[in-house]
């Protein structure tokens, strides 16, 4: 991607946020997660909402193309775990993933004005280059999508909590 058509990706990202919150907030009040008042966009809003996620991650089976193409892009040394890994999220949980992260790094926005989204170009070899971050933060940029997925693989490997969220906002608050 370019420089160019990351800040046109970026731009859009930044127009569709309000969205993407009111359609996670209707999907949460219209599958009894609670009242919509509960999502205030609060730190403490992100134990409810968390809650209510983690009971719709849903794992579906990769296709044979999908697995084959991960194994064919994986390094020699990785290929056989990444053959074994015959699981991904749900189209409906991949979705959701984002829309929490969306609403997780805009709690952080609400809460802390000195942070804002922004978007990094450099070094090229870095994960976030020319995606949708956090910034602000010492020496280090948020991705609040990439925090979200990380924990809903947590969660599907048993090595997560409810208060998961809520646990990482107060570590991302050290690095202020």
């Amino acid at each position: 991607m370019t420089k160019k058509e990351a800040k046109q990706y970026f731009d859009w990202f930044i127009l569709q946020i309000p969205t993407r919150i009111d359609t996670l907030i209707a999907h949460y009040v219209e599958t009894l997660g609670g009242g919509k008042e509960e999502l205030n966009l609060s730190q403490e809003s992100l134990v409810n909402l968390w809650k209510w996620f983690i009971q719709r991650i849903e794992m579906v089976p990769k296709t044979k193309e999908e697995l084959e193409e991960d194994v064919d892009a994986a390094p020699d040394w990785l290929k056989e775990e990444v053959a074994n890994n015959t699981l991904k999220f749900s189209e409906l949980t991949s979705s959701l993933i984002i829309d929490v992260g969306i609403y997780f790094g805009s709690v952080f926005l609400n809460e802390i004005r000195t942070l804002e989204w922004g978007i990094i170009h450099r070094p090229k070899k870095y994960v976030y280059v020319n995606r949708p971050v956090i910034t602000g933060f010492k020496k280090m940029e948020l991705n609040p999508i990439s925090v979200v997925n990380n924990s809903s693989l947590a969660i599907v490997e048993k090595n997560s909590n409810e208060n998961q969220l809520f646990e990482l906002c107060n570590i991302w608050k050290e690095y202020l």
